[in-house]
């Protein structure tokens, strides 16, 4: 049975869902086929249970951004990584052909206390993610994050959190720090951080500045945690649907 479906997935990720299922890009590279998971082949339709829910291998793909004929291994991390990763389960994933030389991709899920209503919520930390460029197809990347965001929202989680580089110094091929905002990931912008730019002065977050201005951003963004507030009728969707929607409108395979 897939994930339930929410009464905001229904009226404004639906279409944006099937357009990404059908498209030529995630019918080649994220279908769930040739997946091992710590040594164990996974078929499409196999269904296992995780800590934070029970799910097909293709949501499982879609969820960690796992492409086709990719090895997974899983793991508990029980404190937080020398990069700010929170303790929690996370998937490394190992593909060569896609993603960069040198580099595997790590997702993981972790319980974040909410005071607000008491209890514990499920959230996602993108740890390390990086494709090949010139081997993974454009717009790969963005259609991917799609899926993941999606998926997330369906399994009830709260948030996506990273750390967005921003190419500084020794870091300088690292461009997180300009593209997840792209995708409707936000933070606050630190203090005095937009002096000097008279027509940002009302900006408190990144998505402020991205609304005014995406250029001065592009120019003068600076590493820091971000996330993607996956909750109905966030800003996050907002940014995230336009975009993907016409990203997913150009994913040919060329």
């Amino acid at each position: 049975m897939p994930l339930e479906p929410t009464p905001f997935y229904r009226t404004h990720l639906a279409e944006l869902h099937q357009r990404l299922l059908a498209s030529p890009i995630v019918r080649t590279y994220l279908t769930g086929t040739g997946i091992r998971l710590d040594g164990t082949n996974l078929a499409p339709a196999d269904r296992f249970e995780l800590p934070f829910g029970i799910f097909s291998t293709v949501e499982f793909a879609h969820l960690f951004s796992i492409f086709d004929g990719s090895r997974v291994h899983q793991q508990a991390e029980k404190s937080p990584s020398l990069d700010e990763a929170p303790p929690g389960l996370y998937f490394t994933i190992i593909n060569p052909r896609l993603i960069e030389s040198q580099h595997k991709n790590r997702l993981g899920v972790f319980q974040r206390a909410d005071a607000a209503i008491d209890l514990f919520i499920e959230d996602m930390h993108i740890d390390h993610y990086y494709l090949n460029e010139h081997r993974a197809p454009p717009n790969l990347g963005t259609l991917a994050f799609a899926l993941c965001a999606i998926t997330a929202h369906l399994a009830g989680m709260g948030r996506i959190t990273l750390v967005a580089a921003d190419g500084q110094g020794s870091s300088a091929r690292y461009v997180g720090a300009k593209v997840w905002p792209k995708f409707g990931f936000d933070a606050p912008l630190l203090p005095g951080e937009t002096a000097g730019a008279a027509h940002l002065a009302g900006c408190a977050t990144v998505q402020d500045v991205m609304a005014q201005d995406e250029a001065w951003w592009a120019a003068h963004g600076t590493q820091r945690r971000m996330a993607f507030d996956l909750s109905a009728y966030s800003t996050s969707w907002e940014k995230l649907v336009a975009y993907a929607g016409r990203k997913v409108s150009d994913g040919s395979l060329l």
